[in-house]
């Protein structure tokens, strides 16, 4: 009776495991997907090429070299102080999410 019990509280531990390991393992790209729409995409656009508005504002277009040329500090740095209209995030994110945003943007700047 004891091994059974202990045999399904293992597996069951496994089982929490292996679906921690998951969701824990996607929740970075996630989170900074969920960052960037709420925070960027106003701006930047989804494809962070500039939404008519942030191309009034003179947002930066993230597949141009000026920005491409940038290291992920500088562009973490970008974020965090803000820089001409943009503002700084730096109170509203944590540095850990400015640096999943800074890696997500380098991603939506490489999808044509």
């Amino acid at each position: 009776m004891c091994e059974r019990l202990l045999a399904k509280i293992l597996a069951f531990a496994i089982f929490l495991g292996t679906c921690g390991s998951l969701v824990f393992g996607q929740s970075a790209n996630n989170s900074a997907a969920t960052t960037y729409k709420t925070n960027c995409v106003s701006c930047h656009g989804q494809d962070g090429r500039g939404s008519a508005v942030g191309k009034s504002l003179h947002a930066a277009d993230f597949h141009s070299a000026q920005v491409q040329q940038q290291s992920d500090a500088q562009l973490a740095d970008v974020v965090a102080q803000g820089r001409g209209n943009m503002p700084a995030f730096a109170t509203r994110l944590s540095k850990d999410q400015i640096d999943a945003l800074v890696k997500y943007i380098r991603t939506v700047a490489k999808a044509k």
